[in-house]
Formats: structure tokens, sequence, C-alpha cells
């Protein structure tokens, strides 16, 4: 049977769908199932089906459940319920949906009503009853924003007492949406005041400036836009509306950075100086601009602006007037979408810092799973890489999802990070994309560098015996991953993640000029972490060795199996082929014999079975036939491949026929740890890259 959480406030505007997308990715690493349950929604439009934030959860989660049992009535059905005295009907709909959903799950999150439609007396009742007849704990989340230490105090102690009438179980409160600034005085105050009564103090959230601003993305799609440069870059925050009627001069006093420009679409001088400010490193850097009144530049401005396609600026023409643009982004109601990962991404860092959800299991008293689900086993990567902060380098530090990474990295306090590039270059389009650089994030431009020297040398007196010159020292430490590369070499960073945007090769080579293989290692190679539905399992290699020999294939095995000792799973090697045991004869098959006979002298204490066949490592009912006495076949844990082939189609096809998520390559084998992105990598991806580069770097 489930154990249940009743997300509640005591008003409207409380920031508690943020709280609720936080604690449902704390609690999803810590058991298998996490449901989520919305009994009463709120449809802002007339056309709107379900509940915008059960939208949202349903699809950043990838909830199989339905909607009509997430979210089963509207505050217009309740309404009616109310108006018709027929309350036993929704009660009964409310409890039937809610076992729909609860079915299977560990836990489920029920986020209360959002205090808009009835009287607040009534919704508050309403509130206590669902709670009660779901058997749920309820956390009341307070909006602090601009009330003093007494204020939120007082609220607090109505709300609690207020349950406590309903004999609801209540398990704490969380105090939400506090000034950045006011943050530590309110925590420690509150705290006092309120762990004096005996209720359990879950935490103090601060609030995100971006979080209550609209992306582009959202402007253009509510205003019906027309894009016309920067469909790239909708993700910009919109910090500020400046309505640009005056000449640029005078209007560039009121521009900032962030500011969205509305101006009438014939104002070609507006326009073009909102472009020059943008590339000026000295002059406000602006989101984005809105075009009025259905205008557009003429052909020549047009064709102008084509020619600057790097410009990280949305521009889009809109039918209506100025006035009227205006007041439509100003009423413009801030969801987070499931497309929003920048604020996701916030919420779920706001959660994992500031809400005390240990306190909270251990009130619930929940099972923790050992099963290493995916979401478990990104939650213990997260974990395990904040228990040891390692000084991870990012040499595309020019790269919008290499930026946002690096934001969320250190807000998460995952690494500490040192971004390479030109740091003007860098923090103009952290500006435009809405993200703090805060002094945990390091910038460095190799050339001007006051180590640049030292480097070259080093790098000359590293290379010299392949006659390297000065001159090729110093182009390679001009180049950003060489840098980084020579960072970790003179120790100080721990690890490097690129491949964002360069090559694999030019991630990797300068690793091994610089950091070389560990000393009982010959070959560096690579595996992928590939987190299937209920396991995670490792495939190596299938990025680095192209035709690997019996002693490359052996070194592939061993620092796979090490490699997922880091990561918390028990390596049962699989040496794959296409035959199993002593059935098949070919060089092929030969060579797979040889590399395990290789392995299993180098490491007796490695559990290690080849050649095998993929379907008899993995299934136990096909091991029982073809190899019955194996201690591996059936339960295999780390599969080696016999050539890149095999290996890269492999771990492709299983992504993307099961849905895995494959996380690498993580590259093995090394001195100190660098990793290789995909140019097609999330910016999640460069996240979990990193959190995995400074978990090697621990274990160094």
């Amino acid at each position: 049977m489930a154990k249940n959480i009743y997300l509640a406030s005591t008003g409207p505007k409380s920031g508690k769908s943020i709280i609720c997308l936080g604690l449902i990715n704390a609690f999803r690493g810590m058991v298998t199932n996490v449901g989520y349950f919305k009994p009463i929604g709120q449809k802002y439009r007339a056309n709107e089906i379900h509940d915008k934030e059960s939208i949202m959860i349903k699809e950043i989660y990838g909830i199989e459940d339905e909607l009509k049992y997430i979210n089963p009535v509207s505050i217009k059905e309740l309404n009616h319920y109310i108006t018709s005295n027929d309350q036993e009907t929704f009660f009964h709909k409310v409890q039937e949906s809610y076992e729909r959903v609860e079915k299977d799950k560990d836990i489920v999150i029920i986020d209360g009503t959002d205090y808009v439609g009835m009287k607040s007396s009534f919704e508050f009742d309403i509130n206590a009853d669902i709670a009660n007849n779901l058997n749920a704990g309820v956390i009341l989340i307070e909006d602090g924003y601009g009330k003093s230490i007494d204020e939120i105090y007082s609220g607090v102690l109505t709300g609690k007492d207020s349950f406590d009438e309903q004999s609801c179980d209540f398990l704490g409160v969380i105090v939400n949406k506090i000034e950045p600034e006011r943050h530590s005085e309110v925590d420690q105050g509150l705290r006092e005041k309120v762990e004096k009564l005996k209720i359990d103090y879950l935490g103090t959230v601060p609030c995100d400036s971006i979080l209550p601003k609209p992306r582009l993305y959202d402007i253009a799609r509510s205003l019906g836009a027309k894009i016309l440069f920067g469909q790239d870059h909708l993700s910009n925050i919109a910090a500020e509306t400046i309505i640009a009627s005056m000449g640029f001069e005078n209007a560039l006093r009121y521009i900032h950075d962030g500011s969205l420009i509305i101006t009438g679409g014939d104002r070609n001088e507006i326009l073009l100086g909102c472009i020059t400010s943008l590339i000026s490193p000295s002059y406000p850097n602006i989101s984005g601009i809105v075009l009025t009144g259905g205008l557009t530049p003429n052909n020549n401005i047009m064709e102008l602006i084509e020619t600057l396609s790097d410009l990280p600026l949305p521009i889009f023409s809109v039918k209506d007037n100025t006035i009227e643009a205006v007041n439509k982004i100003n009423s413009l109601a801030i969801h987070v979408s499931s497309n929003d990962f920048q604020k996701i991404d916030i919420a779920k860092s706001l959660v994992h810092q500031h809400v005390d959800y240990e306190k909270i299991n251990d009130k619930l008293k929940l099972e923790k799973i050992r099963k290493k689900t995916p979401d478990i086993f990104k939650y213990e990567i997260l974990e395990r890489a904040c228990s040891e902060k390692k000084r991870i380098v990012l040499p595309e530090g020019e790269d919008d999802r290499t930026l946002k990474a690096a934001v969320w990295a250190e807000e998460r306090k995952i690494a500490d990070i040192t971004l390479l590039g030109d740091k003007d270059l860098i923090m103009k389009k952290a500006v435009a994309l809405g993200l703090k650089l805060d002094s945990g994030v390091d910038i460095i431009n190799p050339g001007e560098s006051q180590k640049f020297e030292d480097y070259v040398n080093t790098y000359y007196e590293l290379r010299k015996h392949k006659h390297y010159t000065m001159d090729n020292a110093q182009d390679r430490m001009q180049d950003t991953i060489y840098y980084g590369t020579m960072m970790i070499y003179k120790g100080e960073a721990d690890g490097l993640v690129s491949g964002a945007v360069n090559t694999t090769q030019h991630t990797i080579r300068p690793a091994f000029e610089i950091i070389k293989t560990k000393p009982d290692i010959n070959n560096a190679s690579s595996i992928f972490l590939m987190c299937l539905k209920d396991r995670v399992l490792v495939y190596g290699d299938c990025a680095i060795i192209p035709i690997p020999t019996a002693e490359q294939l052996s070194d592939i095995a061993i620092t796979s199996a090490d490699t997922a000792k880091d990561f918390g799973i028990d390596p049962y090697i699989a040496m794959l082929s296409y035959s199993t045991g002593k059935s098949g004869k070919g060089p092929e098959v030969d060579k797979v014999r040889e590399a395990t006979e290789i392995a299993r002298q180098k490491r007796p204490d490695l559990l290690i079975e080849g050649p095998i066949q993929y379907d008899a490592a993995i299934d136990p009912d096909v091991a029982r036939i073809k190899l019955p006495d194996s201690k591996v076949a059936g339960k295999a844990t780390v599969f080696i491949f016999p050539d890149l082939n095999t290996g890269n189609n492999t771990y492709k096809a299983v992504q993307r026929s099961s849905g895995a998520i494959a996380i690498g390559p993580i590259i093995q084998g090394l001195k100190k740890p660098v990793n290789d992105l995909s140019r097609g990598c999330l910016v999640e991806d460069i996240v979990y890259t990193i959190a995995i580069t400074a978990i090697q770097a621990q274990s160094k």
C-alpha cells in the first residue's frame, strides 16, 4: 500500500507546484514507483481539458497513468457538485481515480488545490477532507514572499491548527519563495519558533528570479507571433519588457540585461541599435525584440540580419499594436512547461538543496529499494558527486548547453566548474540565457591566462621526443581542450568533459598525449551505462577501439568491471560472441576465448564468462539450457563486445528500441578522468557526465 503526502497551502500562488515537482524528483531517487495525483485541477481556458500542472508533471516524469485519473475533477465540476449538494459523488470519483493511480506505487504525492475559483475557507475544508479520505499526511506550503518572520509564523500556526481541527496527520511545514538575501535569517528564525511547538520544520526555499519570468517561447506563442530570427534561442528569459518608442540613443538608458524590447515594426533604427548593443561587450544583453503592428523590416535590413548567423537574439513580428502586445505579455499566466528545461532544473535544484526530504521519509518510513532503476541510479550518481566535490573543466564554455549545465552543476553542488573560452562572450551568453554565473564558476581564456607560458613549456617537454616545437606547443595550448587537459595534468582540475561541439578524437587525443593510461592498463577504452527500466548494465567498448586484440579485450573487460564497481554495480562479466561456451569455432570466437583466459589470469577475483551469446548472458531461462553451471550466465551486468561495430550498434539498438537511457561514453583506463559527449547531447546529459567524471576523480 502506498504512503501518501498531501501538499496543501493556505492561499494562492504559494509555489506549491514547484515544491511538488522537486519532491517527486527526490523520492524517485529513493523508491521504485512514485505516483502523482491532483484531485482538483484548474483549467485556465475554456478549451483546456486538464490542469496544466498535471500535464507538466506527467510529461516530465513519463508517468503512465492517464490524465483523467491523475486529475479527475476540475474546479468547475466541483462547484457543480457543491451547488447540487452532491459531494458524495465528488468524493467517490476522487477515491476511484486515486485507487487507479495508487496501484503498484510506493508513494503518491497528492497536489492540493490552488485556491482559485471558490471561497478559501470552503476550499480548505475540501483539502482536509481529501487528505483524510486518502489517508495522506499533510505538508503545509507557506508563501513567505515579502512577509516578516512573525507574519509567516502566524500563517503556519493558522494552517497547522486548521488541519488539526480536521484531525489530519500533519507531517510538517515548508516555507517557500523567501527572498535570497533574507534566506538565512528567515530559516533560522522560523526554525527556532516552529520547532518549539513540536512542528517539523522541513525547509526554507528561496525564490528564484527566473521562475516567474516568461520565456520568449511562451510570449511568441501567446501573441501568435511570426518568428523572423533566433528560432534556436526562444528559451531566453524576458526579465522585463521595455517599450522603445523614443530614439535609440535615449531608449538605451532604459535597457538592461535581459530586457525584451517592444517596438514598432517600422523602427529600423531601434532594431539595428539593439542588435549592435548585443554584439558589443559594453552594452546590455537584451533577450529579444518584438516588432508590432504586423510590420517587418525591409529586404535590405532582413538580409543584413541574416548574415549574423550566430546572433542569439529572437526577433518576431506580431499583428498587435505596441500597447496591446505589452498588455498581453504582462497578463501572461506563467506556468512551468515540460519543455521548459531551465526552470525544471531550477525547481529540482531548489528542493534538493533546501527541503529535508530525508526527514519526510523518516516520518513515512518508506523502505528504500536496492534495485538499480534509472531514477535511483541517477539520484545516487548526483549524491556521490556531491559527497566529495571535485573541480571539472568544461572546454566548450561558449556552448549554450555547456553553460546551462555548468550553472546547474554548480547550484546542485555536484562539482566546482571551470569554463574555458572568451570570458566576455561567455558572460553575454549567460545573461541572454538568464543564467547566473556566480563565484563558484571560474572562467579562463587560455591565451590570456597567467599560466599559459608554463603550460606551453610543460607540453613542449612532454612532446619534444615526438619532434614538437615551441610553436606547436603554443598552438596546442591555445586549444581549450589541450589547455583543460593540461590543467588536469598540473593538478588544477580533477577531470574534463567535452564533446558537445568537438569530436571524440579531439576530446580524447590530448588525454593520450598528456595524461596517459594507468600503469597496469595498456589501452584506454569506453563504456556506456545502459539504464533500462529495471536495471543498469555496462556496455564496453562502444566508442574507442575499432577492432581490439585479445589482449585489448581483456583490458576492456577488467577496466569495465572496475568502472562498474565505481558506480555500485556488481560486475558479472560476459565476453560476447556469436557462440556460447565450446560450441563455436573460428578466429573471432577464438579471440574472445583467449581474451577471457587472459582476463581471468590477470584478475582471478572477477567473475568472467566467455565466449557467450547475449541471450545466454542476460536471460536466466536461456542460461539454464546453454550454460547451466555458469556463475555469470543469466545475470550478467557487464557486457564486453568483440568489436566497435557490434558494440556501437548494439547500444544504439537497445537505446532506441527499449527507451533505455545511455549515459556515456565514459572513458576508462586513463590516470585522470576525461569524458566525451554526444554532439546531440542535452543539458541533462552534460550534468550527469560531469557527476560521473567527479566520481571517477574521487576514486583516483
